[in-house]
């Protein structure tokens, strides 16, 4: 295909979602953008993908976009999130074309872009490997130490980035354990290690001087404590009162905000390929090695499909079903 030809298409393409689907202008120039390179590759590479030399919309398959996205990944180094992204614009115009009469059918609409277990693991032995680079973190400043407790909460148990903003406290239960108290006063046991509690003595001291700061933050988080008992309580210092992280300006912090201080300090420390979904994603195969049940882990992980959570898993998933059958035996008998 010519490029004007497919270039003119996209243009028109960019008009219907600006005009009809109310597109965001960023995401239509991602869209164009994506769709110019893939057809670009397919030219480019029409031998290699066995395209006819005046090849039409109706003559790519799968085979051929799972090559661009292979080839895009190996040279650009791109995570997986942003091909699933890749893959949403071109389904979309491949839809397009349906809809105007230019093909019949779409041969992405029922495809989804899998992930095999490899692409998920970056180290094997997270707690090992990283600990080393987990000690270059100054607990000693207050958003250090906020951030070590963020990613040690993350590391090894599994909470969501919304799951741990909630959280109201956590409070030393035994030597070995803490209770973690949530907004809906919920309480949570979770196991700790002797470091991990030093970690969190080390943040609430460092948040307490960070709140006698004198800063205007800290002085409605006093008004608030000392006209509890008066009733006297407005919404915005009450949210200061009931939260357990906050940002360097003593705002509760969010759960957006929460990821992004997570991923910069892997950054900061040496660990650029290491992010928040990562953490997550190495805990659900951490779980999974130890013999927990499929529903705990599409519960904690938030999938429903038990095909899809396959491929967070590092072990055989057949392997992971025997030790099931045997631990449930009501699961066994019904096979």
């Amino acid at each position: 295909m010519e490029k004007n030809n497919y270039i003119l298409n996209i243009e028109e393409f960019s008009l219907y979602l600006q005009a009809e689907k109310i597109f965001s202008e960023g995401t239509i120039l991602l869209y164009k953008t994506v769709l110019e390179r893939f057809f670009q590759f397919c030219s480019q590479n029409q031998n290699e993908l066995v395209l006819p030399k005046t090849w039409r919309y109706s003559d790519i398959r799968v085979r051929d976009l799972e090559a661009f996205l292979a080839t895009d990944k190996k040279e650009n180094q791109r995570f997986h999130e942003t091909q699933v992204t890749y893959l949403s614009g071109i389904r979309s115009f491949f839809r397009y074309l349906v809809e105007k009469n230019f093909i019949e059918t779409n041969p992405f609409q029922h495809y989804v872009l899998s992930r095999g277990f490899r692409e998920m693991i970056l180290i094997d032995d997270a707690i090992s490997e990283i600990k080393k680079d987990l000690e270059k973190i100054d607990i000693s400043q207050f958003q250090g130490s906020r951030n070590r407790l963020l990613i040690e909460i993350a590391l090894n148990h599994g909470l969501t980035a919304k799951e741990m903003v909630s959280i109201s406290n956590i409070e030393k239960a035994s030597k070995q354990s803490v209770w973690v108290v949530f907004q809906n006063n919920n309480v949570l046991e979770i196991p700790v290690t002797t470091e991990f509690l030093a970690i969190l003595d080390e943040y609430k001291k460092n948040l307490n001087l960070f709140f006698r700061e004198g800063n205007v933050y800290a002085k409605e988080k006093e008004t608030v404590i000392l006209t509890n008992n008066q009733n006297d309580m407005t919404d915005s210092t009450a949210e200061h009162k009931n939260g357990f992280w906050y940002d360097d300006k003593n705002m509760p912090l969010k759960p957006e905000s929460l990821v992004r201080q997570v991923n910069k300090t892997f950054k900061m420390i040496g660990l650029p390929k290491m992010n928040f979904k990562i953490l997550r994603e190495w805990t659900t195969q951490k779980f999974a090695e130890a013999g927990a049940d499929i529903r705990s882990l599409q519960n904690m992980r938030q999938i429903k499909g038990i095909r899809r959570l396959k491929s967070l898993y590092k072990n055989d998933f057949g392997n992971l079903q025997d030790r099931f059958n045997v631990t449930h035996k009501r699961n066994k008998t019904a096979q």
